[in-house]
């Protein structure tokens, strides 16, 4: 009886649950489409405010930000209006999608006097390609007409600066995985995340010189200095690869994970200037070292280095590298066929021939 009871009450809170949802989406999709900005709601036009920012500073300074060659402003992009648990998926934005997709069939959203938001429609459904934006995933990669696009979820927690993942520096991350480094290989096969890591007082001690060398490269102006330091720093790193040949894996991600967050960094310097490579949990910038001791001194935080800690170091690499090899961009462009150079390597091959 006690369990018929719980099947009962589960049953109705199925059923409410599903109400509610399809209610909301009947909502949706009842509402009137908005013609322009101003009859968008708060959520959509902050969404629109960050995405426009985004895009006057790549058609401005691509070249600061990552090379000339790559225009985010001009690839496509699907912003899916959802709820904060990703969901329910309420409406559909197509940017930059005309010269692939047929939008005569959707509503077209005027932005008056702003020219980087010219192809911009609004779609309550994209057909079966929409069923797979029911899935919980914050972003996917989708695929309308041949063509791959990143598709993005949005939400008005997604604009809150408190959370640790925003839009703009989200979604240029996630679009810079698909657009730059689509043919790239060092992840190949999960050759970017380091197995069996060895969490050991002689790779911690190893580890104390080289972030301490990454700190001091990050401070050098003076190129000869800057050199002498970067030099001693992938002396210390042959020593751990070949104590421990599973940390090659390292250099895979600090290529692959580490370049789409020197984008996130660089767009930063550029705009709000509130990015930095090493936050605690209380928001307080730290230099490596810093983060380094509290990772070495709390047990839990040691998974980090494994795949996690790649990022910010990879960043930093690549800021460093700007002051010593300016076509380190194009080395490490990777493919099947033309491997490049991760940022270790740039800088080995620097100092040792």
């Amino acid at each position: 009886m006690t369990i018929f009871k719980k099947n009962v009450k589960r049953r109705h809170f199925v059923i409410f649950f599903l109400t509610i949802a399809v209610l909301i989406l009947a909502y949706f999709l009842l509402k009137p489409s908005p013609d322009s900005y101003s009859e968008l709601d708060p959520t959509d036009q902050k969404m629109f405010d960050e995405l426009t920012l985004q895009y006057k500073t790549f058609d401005q300074s691509a070249d600061k930000l990552w090379t000339s060659a790559y225009q985010y402003n001009k690839e496509p992009l699907i912003l899916i209006r959802s709820n904060k648990s990703k969901y329910i998926s309420y409406y559909i934005y197509l940017i930059n999608t005309s010269k692939w997709v047929d939008t005569k069939k959707y509503k077209k959203i005027n932005f008056p006097g702003n020219p980087y938001l010219k192809d911009v429609y609004l779609a309550k459904s994209l057909g079966i390609e929409s069923v797979k934006y029911l899935l919980p995933a914050a972003f996917r990669y989708t695929t309308l007409q041949n063509k791959e696009m990143l598709a993005f979820k949005f939400y008005p927690e997604l604009f809150d600066k408190k959370i640790y993942l925003d839009f703009n520096y989200f979604s240029l991350h996630e679009a810079f995985h698909l657009y730059v480094q689509k043919n790239w290989i060092y992840d190949k096969d999960g050759g970017d995340y380091i197995e069996n890591y060895p969490y050991n007082k002689e790779n911690f001690d190893l580890l104390r010189k080289e972030y301490k060398l990454l700190d001091e490269g990050l401070e050098a102006t003076d190129t000869k200095k800057l050199d002498s330091i970067m030099k001693q720093w992938v002396e210390i790193r042959d020593i751990r690869f070949k104590k421990w040949p599973q940390l090659i894996a390292e250099k895979n991600s600090e290529a692959i994970e580490g370049t789409a967050q020197y984008l996130e960094h660089r767009f930063s310097d550029l705009t709000a200037k509130d990015k930095h490579f090493n936050t605690n949990e209380q928001g307080k910038s730290l230099n490596f070292s810093q983060a380094l001791e509290l990772i070495i001194q709390n047990k839990p935080y040691h998974e980090y280095l494994a795949r996690q800690a790649s990022y910010d170091k990879g960043a930093a690499l690549g800021y460093i590298l700007d002051k010593l090899d300016s076509s380190w961009k194009q080395k490490i462009e990777d493919s099947p066929k033309h491997r490049g150079l991760t940022q270790y390597e740039i800088l080995r091959s620097r100092y040792f021939k």
